[in-house]
């Protein structure tokens, strides 16, 4: 999720970017998209089954986390508590 994460927002931010930087976000956008369909392709050969659900899961687990308070601030948290 983190590497999906990563990509929507390196695809977000590199077209406000100078040519350099941008350069730099799509490289890192591709590397990232690499990681995230590495994983997926791990995930369902190691699986019993499908892993539908278990992504399922873990994306209404993250919107959760996103979307609630967090006492402490990190990178990936939710919203800051005050």
């Amino acid at each position: 999720m983190i590497e999906a994460r990563s990509c929507e927002r390196f695809a977000k931010i590199a077209p406000l970017l100078d040519a350099d930087l941008k350069k730099f976000y799509l490289s890192l956008l591709k590397s990232e998209s690499r990681h995230f369909k590495d994983y997926l392709d791990l995930a369902c050969r190691y699986a019993d089954g499908a892993i539908d659900q278990r992504i399922e899961h873990f994306t209404l687990l993250e919107a959760e986390l996103i979307l609630s308070e967090d006492n402490e601030f990190r990178f990936h948290s939710g919203i800051p508590a005050t």
